[in-house]
């Protein structure tokens, strides 16, 4: 059997009808392939993981961005924020999981002792007298009496000292 030739495109498989024998089995092949190609797990996009502190360290960010880092290791994730410079802080969390059940406790404030911070009405009056009675006697003893204002008063303009 000849070989089609096609003049000034050399041999043409196709040409006439003719079909490469290998093809089918070339399609079944791709297809088995196809099958058993191992799957990739889908990763989670928008969350980054790293190995520690460690990790969180040394894990870049561009300047003026902050980019929160989950622990592969511990309960634990960070937020590392760059300032205009690229100068890194990195801020340090712990997390846990909250059942249905749970309910928050509330947070218990800090007892405070409140005789040290306030005054009775009393200890207030007492407190107000005595600065009346200190405010009288500044008055009384910065104020000019009308006998040393005049000229030619009682000492005639000559110091008492």
């Amino acid at each position: 059997m000849a070989l089609p030739y096609t003049p000034g495109y050399g041999y043409n498989p196709y040409q006439f009808g003719q079909v490469n024998p290998l093809q089918p089995q070339m399609d079944r092949l791709a297809n088995m392939q196809a099958q058993y190609q191992p799957q990739v797990p889908q990763t989670n996009q928008g969350i980054l993981w790293v190995q520690g502190e460690a990790g969180a360290k040394s894990y870049l960010v561009a300047p003026n961005t902050s980019v929160l880092l989950m622990d592969s290791e511990e309960s634990r994730f960070f937020i590392k924020t760059t300032d205009n410079a690229g100068m890194p802080t990195l801020r340090t969390f712990e997390y846990r999981e909250v059942t249905a059940g749970d309910t928050p406790a509330p947070q218990k404030q800090p007892e405070m002792s409140m005789d040290d911070k306030y005054v009775t009405r009393q200890e207030y009056n007492d407190l107000r007298g005595k600065y009346e009675e200190l405010y009288g006697l500044l008055e009384t003893a910065t104020k000019p009496t009308p006998d040393n204002n005049r000229k030619g008063g009682r000492d005639n303009g000559k110091s008492s000292v």
